[in-house]
C-alpha cells in the first residue's frame, strides 16, 4: 500500500511543495519563538506580544488588496505575485537581523519600531498566503496539499527546534543597575543563550530564500508541471487518463450541506481568534510567572505540536465532522484556563511548584497541538470544493485572528486585568 501511494506522486514535487509551505509563516513563527529572549531586552516587556500580535493583523492588508486585485484585473499572475512576497519577506527577516533591537520615542514612549514595522513585512506574507498560497495548491493534484500544508506546519516547527538548541541559559542573576548618582535598581543580568538572536533571524531568512526558490522550481520545473491539473471554469478537471489512479481525481461527487459548510468557517474563526489572536497574546502572562525556562519551553514545545498534529493528515484523510467539533470543546475548555493564568498573574496557582511549570507547558502544548490538527482537518474537508471552499477559509482564518488580536490588545494594553510582576529579578 506505502508503495503504492509513492508511485502515484513524485516525491520532488512533495519537497517542493513542503519548502514552499515553509515560507508561508516562517518569518512570523520565528520571531515568535524568539520571545523569551526578546521580551527581557524591548521596552514593551511583558506587552510586547500583544503588539506584535495586533501588527500582525494589520498586514490582513495583504488580504484585502489581493481580492481587490482579482476582482478588479482581469490578468491575474498570482505566481508573479508570490515570488515578490517570498523575496520581501526573506529580505526583511535578514535585515531585522541587524536592526531588531533598534527603538524610536513615539509619543513620549521608547517603542521596537524595527522589530514590529519589518515584523509586518513578514506577517503581510503570512497573511497573504492563506488567501493565496494555499488556494495556489489546487493547481496541482490535491495529495499535494498534504505536503504544502506540512510545510506550513514546519514554518513553527524547525525554527523551534532551532531555538531549543540555542536555549535561554540558566535564570540570570540580579544586578545594580545606576538609575541616577546614587540611586541603584536590582535587574535581571541578560540571558545567555548558546547563540545570538542575530544569527537565528539570519537562519530565518535562509529559510525563506530556500521557499524562494523552491516555488519558482514549482513553477518552472518540467517534473512538476507535470503534476498539474486543469481548471477550467474554476472548477478542476478530471485528468485525460481515465485509469489514472483514485488520487488524480478532484471534485466530481464534493457536497456538503449550508449548516456544515458555514459550521466549519465559523469553527476555523473561532480557532484562530484563540490560536492567533487571544492566546499569542497573553503567553507572557500565563508562562513568565513560573519562570523564563517555562516560558522557553512553551513557546517552543507548542510551536511543534501544531505541526506535528498536521503530520496526521497522512494517516486521517477525512476527518469527521464530529471528531474536529469535540476536540473543539477540549481546546475552549484548556483555553479558558490559560486564560485563568494570565488573569492570576504574577502569583498564578502553583507557581513555586515544578508541578505548576509542568501543568503550564503541558496545557499550551496539548492546545497548540490540537488547533492545528482542526485546521488541517478543516482545510482538508474543504479541498475538494468545486467553489471557492478554500479561499472562505482563508477569509474566516484572518477574520478570526483579527478580532482575537484587537480584543486581547485593548485588554492587556489599555486595562488592569492582566499585570506584569513587579519583581525585577523574577
Amino acid at each position: 500500500m506505502f508503495a503504492q501511494r509513492l508511485s502515484n506522486r513524485k516525491i520532488i514535487v512533495d519537497v517542493l511543495a513542503l519548502l514552499f509551505g515553509l515560507g508561508a509563516w516562517v518569518g512570523i513563527n520565528g520571531i515568535y519563538v524568539q520571545l523569551p529572549l526578546l521580551v527581557p531586552e524591548l521596552p514593551e516587556n511583558w506587552k510586547l506580544p500583544s503588539h506584535m500580535v495586533l501588527m500582525v493583523q494589520f498586514a490582513n492588508l495583504g488580504p484585502i488588496l489581493y481580492t481587490l486585485y482579482n476582482k478588479y484585473l482581469a490578468c491575474a499572475r498570482d505566481h508573479y505575485i508570490i515570488y515578490g512576497l517570498l523575496a520581501a519577506g526573506s529580505l526583511s527577516i535578514y535585515c531585522l537581523a541587524f536592526t531588531y533591537n533598534k527603538t524610536t520615542y513615539i509619543f513620549g514612549s521608547e517603542r521596537s519600531t524595527a522589530l514590529l514595522s519589518l515584523m509586518f513585512i513578514s506577517s503581510f506574507v503570512g497573511c497573504t498566503s492563506s488567501v493565496l498560497f494555499m488556494p495556489y495548491m489546487r493547481n496541482y493534484r490535491e495529495i499535494y496539499l498534504v505536503s504544502y500544508l506540512v510545510g506550513e506546519g514546519l514554518s513553527g516547527f524547525l525554527p523551534s527546534i532551532v531555538t531549543l538548541i540555542q536555549g535561554v541559559g540558566p535564570k540570570p542573576s540580579c544586578v545594580n543597575v545606576t538609575i541616577s548618582p546614587g540611586q541603584f535598581e536590582l535587574r535581571p543580568g541578560k540571558l545567555e543563550p548558546r547563540f545570538s538572536v542575530e544569527t537565528f533571524f539570519l537562519f530565518l531568512g535562509s529559510l525563506l530564500a530556500l521557499s524562494f526558490f523552491a516555488f519558482l522550481s514549482l513553477s518552472k520545473l518540467k517534473v512538476a508541471k507535470g503534476e498539474r491539473v486543469k481548471l477550467p471554469a474554476s472548477i478542476e478537471a478530471l485528468p485525460t487518463d481515465m485509469n489514472a489512479p483514485p488520487s488524480y481525481k478532484t471534485t466530481a461527487n464534493w457536497s456538503m450541506t449550508d449548516k456544515t459548510y458555514y459550521y466549519l468557517l465559523a469553527m476555523m474563526a473561532v480557532i484562530c481568534l484563540l490560536g492567533n489572536g487571544i492566546l499569542p497574546s497573553i503567553q507572557s502572562y500565563s508562562c513568565l510567572p513560573y519562570g523564563n525556562v517555562a516560558y522557553h519551553l512553551t513557546v517552543t514545545l507548542a510551536s511543534m505540536a501544531g505541526p506535528l498534529a498536521m503530520c496526521l493528515g497522512f494517516v486521517i484523510k477525512n476527518p469527521k465532522v464530529k471528531l474536529l467539533s469535540g476536540l473543539m470543546v477540549i481546546v475552549l475548555i484548556l483555553s479558558g484556563l490559560i486564560v485563568y493564568l494570565a488573569l492570576q498573574s504574577p502569583t498564578p496557582p502553583l507557581q513555586k511548584s515544578w508541578l505548576g511549570t509542568f501543568l503550564v507547558v503541558v496545557i499550551w502544548i496539548i492546545v497548540c497541538g490540537l488547533q492545528g490538527f482542526i485546521r488541517m482537518g478543516i482545510t482538508t474537508v474543504f479541498r475538494p470544493d468545486p467553489g471557492r471552499g478554500l479561499y472562505y477559509t482563508g477569509v474566516a482564518t484572518q477574520i478570526g485572528s483579527l478580532i482575537g488580536a484587537i480584543i486581547t490588545y485593548v485588554l492587556v494594553n489599555e486595562s488592569q486585568l492582566f499585570q506584569h510582576s513587579s519583581d525585577p529579578c523574577l
